[in-house]
């Protein structure tokens, strides 16, 4: 009664962690609209005549995704063009995945130190920014949640034996995988989850399997509904699931991903560049070391040095991380947002067993190392996220002036083709100008990633006939048009 006693206390920890998460979050709320945010403006622009459900279904989404697809429309009618609404809502939505780690490791772990680091390191990691910076990952936030909705009812379940949990569990994962494809994790993280914890007493009985018979249904239902109706990527040349040896350096990019900013990521690098070289040699350092620990980490388990709670979060780490590793086109911060929750349990759990144990052998001198060291880790990570919100904001707002500065002098019309050269890396227009001046125009720039895009001028000249070609330069921070020409 007195362990559920101080967990019931601990409640009081949920409001400072949603006022620290506003403060941490203040430089995003001048972010606009960048990328794929055009592209949902644009659907519910184009779709919102049509009938809701044929816009769901069909409203130019490659993958099933219909709730994601109702969101979008939704949010396009009551937020319009104004990115501010949208901006707070990813916020806030990344606070209640931040309080659902919170519930989750106090389910998980006894001490309260494991508790609040959990939650803590989950809601200021610098590992997941794209998921909370970048409007269209609202659908990772929102599939995020659902998935960790649905393993803590799952777990509600398993310790109360109440059916109203049985049923929350599975809603949640029904409205999970009419979100986003990374909820066919779910049925094996409650497997995984059962392994380590359920009660062997009722292991045996045919009601204990009953989760499974459901969550397998609804798995083998969404599998050839998704196979079926849209997963294009899945086969074929241009496919982004290939095997190879990219799925191997995808799990110690992610390992590092999970602990600190990932150097290897162009977005990251762009972002890391504020930093002296000195610096910037020292964080190569520690990267190669955090993708070593994977090793550690291991052999810990192998050997059977890590707890069961601990081991358990860490399968169930790479367990949500899955669908991701055989990727063979860059990775992206976002896809590490599911993940970090378990990784956020993981890191929690190690931070207090390490400072039990340096309390229990009286360690003082130890334990304030260790705690000026997660101090000042999580102070770069703060620092981290901080510098990547104002590059968000450069970069949107760049984005719409740029955008403005091809569509303003020029009349452009349907078929016309638009080709920018000098673009940093990480800035594109062709959702932006499309948004905002013609969508049947096409735009092209030397900085293009997608295999088959044209990347210079001569590749697009030889690409359309009879169209209108407009030659735009970037150079500081500006676009002046070099040249039109009839094609």
């Amino acid at each position: 009664m007195k362990s559920e006693e101080k967990k019931n206390t601990a409640l009081w920890f949920i409001p400072l962690l949603w006022a620290a998460g506003f403060i941490a979050f203040i430089p995003l709320l001048k972010n606009r609209f960048i990328g794929d945010d055009y592209t949902a403006l644009s659907i519910h622009r184009v779709f919102k005549s049509e009938s809701f459900f044929q816009t769901i279904l069909y409203g130019g989404n490659d993958f099933f995704r219909p709730l994601n697809m109702a969101l979008v429309m939704g949010r396009g009618a009551v937020f319009g063009d104004n990115p501010l609404p949208f901006v707070i809502a990813n916020i806030l939505l990344h606070l209640v995945n931040s309080t659902m780690v919170f519930f989750l490791a106090r389910k998980l772990f006894t001490k309260r130190i494991a508790v609040f680091s959990s939650a803590v390191f989950f809601l200021l990691a610098f590992s997941h920014y794209e998921g909370i910076t970048w409007i269209s990952s609202s659908i990772t936030l929102l599939v995020t949640f659902l998935v960790m909705l649905s393993l803590y009812s799952h777990i509600q379940y398993r310790l109360s034996d109440k059916k109203v949990w049985f049923f929350l569990s599975i809603v949640a994962f029904v409205f999970a995988f009419l979100t986003k494809e990374t909820a066919i994790g779910l049925p094996f993280l409650i497997v995984l989850y059962d392994l380590f914890f359920a009660p062997r007493k009722i292991s045996r009985r045919f009601k204990f399997f009953v989760p499974y018979l459901v969550f397998g249904l609804l798995l083998a239902c969404y599998v050839v509904i998704q196979t079926q109706w849209a997963m294009k990527f899945a086969g074929g040349e241009d496919s982004v699931y290939k095997p190879g040896w990219h799925a191997v350096t995808n799990v110690l990019d992610y390992w590092v991903w999970l602990w600190m900013p990932n150097p290897r990521h162009p977005y990251v690098a762009e972002v890391l560049k504020v930093l002296p070289k000195p610096f910037l040699i020292v964080y190569w350092i520690l990267a190669g070391l955090v993708a070593a620990s994977l090793a550690a980490v291991i052999v810990l388990a192998i050997l059977k040095k890590l707890s069961k709670t601990m081991f358990f979060c860490f399968l169930a780490t790479f367990v949500s991380l899955a669908v991701f590793l055989p990727f063979s086109i860059k990775i992206s911060a976002r896809y590490a947002y599911l993940p970090s929750c378990f990784f956020a349990l993981f890191a929690g759990g190690a931070f207090a067993g390490i400072h039990t144990y340096l309390k229990e052998h009286g360690k003082s001198i130890l334990k304030i190392i260790l705690w000026s060291g997660a101090g000042l880790y999580l102070a770069a990570n703060v620092f981290a996220l901080i510098l990547v919100q104002r590059e968000f904001v450069k970069v949107s707002t760049l984005t719409e002036e740029l955008a403005h500065q091809v569509g303003s002098p020029v009349n452009l019309e349907p078929d016309d083709v638009v080709f920018i050269e000098g673009l940093p890396s990480h800035v594109h227009l062709r959702e932006a100008i499309q948004w905002f001046y013609e969508p049947g125009v096409h735009v092209h720039a030397d900085n293009d990633k997608y295999s088959g895009t044209p990347r210079t001028l001569q590749e697009v000249r030889s690409l359309y006939d009879d169209a209108e070609l407009y030659y735009f330069r970037f150079d500081a921070d500006s676009l002046s048009q070099v040249s039109r020409e009839r094609l």
